[in-house]
């Protein structure tokens, strides 16, 4: 099921976004799309593997300030096009000294699960915007093959990741399952985080109490897309009308992501 690509030292969770059967008996085509966790740690020869992969555009999901803060080792100097499309609740882009003061201060009330849940909603719905670009780029022959990342490369990423997989035709359990393949893969990137999480709150948080910041669950999926057919038939009419996307770009999609 999960596409073969060869390691890399300084990245966790990249993988082909293809690959996979869709409900009509089609496939997904592999060396298209690409999803990770973010590029700062690259090493020379992750550059090279990199390299051969052709990759024309790179959809960084971050914010400025994640950005900023651990920069990719893959710049525009490189020969690829360098897009930022922050999927984020504007309202939680604080700076370090805000979330030291925040997981001090209230480290015992902190509800990490609720806060990841409502996270997923805002996804689906507060970044319709944001979905629309990053469809419109993806369906462009000469951006592709292309990569779509954000820091794991497991919420965001794997969002986004799941709209394409589903706008294709993917069943949605096959849709779930390479969601929840990042758990797989980002163990040894999550335990850096709860140390770091645990060290700013000067212990004050239990580790139990960081899990659902660490990992993906059916729960945080099923949550943005029970929104979405709460009020909509079908993810197609969810892009269609929530995010504006046109029929032909649908089209577009699935003409580049199918096999004939």
């Amino acid at each position: 099921m999960f596409e073969m690509i060869e390691k890399f030292d300084g990245i966790y969770n990249f993988r082909d976004i293809g690959g996979l059967v869709t409900e009509n008996g089609q496939r997904m085509k592999s060396g298209v799309l690409f999803r990770s966790d973010e590029l700062s740690r690259l090493s020379a020869r992750d550059i090279e593997i990199f390299g051969e992969l052709n990759i024309h555009l790179i959809c960084d999901l971050r914010t400025a300030s994640e950005q900023k803060s651990k920069p990719s080792k893959i710049q525009a100097e490189n020969g690829v096009q360098l897009v930022n499309v922050s999927i984020n609740d504007k309202s939680w882009e604080i700076t370090h000294l805000d979330l030291f003061k925040f997981l001090f201060r209230q480290s015992n009330d902190i509800d990490f699960e609720a806060i990841m849940l409502d996270m997923y909603r805002y996804m689906a719905f507060g970044c319709q915007k944001e979905i629309k670009t990053i469809f419109n780029l993806i369906t462009e022959q000469d951006n592709l093959p292309a990569l779509v990342h954000c820091t794991g490369g497991k919420d965001r990423t794997g969002f986004i990741s799941s709209l394409i997989q589903s706008a294709v035709g993917v069943p949605y359990e096959t849709v779930s399952a390479q969601y929840l393949h990042s758990n797989e893969l980002i163990g040894p990137r999550m335990t850096k985080i709860e140390t770091a999480l645990r060290w700013m709150s000067l212990f004050r948080l239990k580790p139990e109490q960081i899990k659902p910041v660490l990992e993906v669950r059916q729960a945080y999926l099923n949550k943005a897309y029970d929104a979405i057919f709460e009020k909509y038939r079908s993810i197609d009419d969810y892009l269609r009308e929530e995010c504006r996307i046109e029929d032909e770009t649908l089209q577009k999609l699935r003409d580049i992501m199918l096999e004939d």
